[in-house]
């Protein structure tokens, strides 16, 4: 059997940081120098893409959260 993504729940970890998608995009060009569009957002937390290492480790130091945090992997 083949490694498949996991559940994605970047979604609920950024609402309940209290951040939309336009400020996520802003805070992680701001403080981390990524240009992360609320489109590839969307892509990540609706699992079309796979987030990139560099931009999950942004994702987590605004959210707060840990890298093993954003995915929820099936037994």
């Amino acid at each position: 059997m083949a490694l498949t993504f996991g559940k994605c729940l970047l979604r609920d970890i950024r609402i309940q940081a209290g951040y939309t998608q336009d400020q996520l995009s802003e805070a992680l060009l701001e403080v981390c120098g990524l240009n992360v569009s609320t489109t590839l957002l969307s892509f990540y937390e609706t699992n079309k893409r796979p987030i990139p290492s560099l931009t999950m480790r942004g994702i987590c130091i605004i959210l707060g959260c840990n890298e093993k945090d954003i995915y929820e992997w099936p037994i």
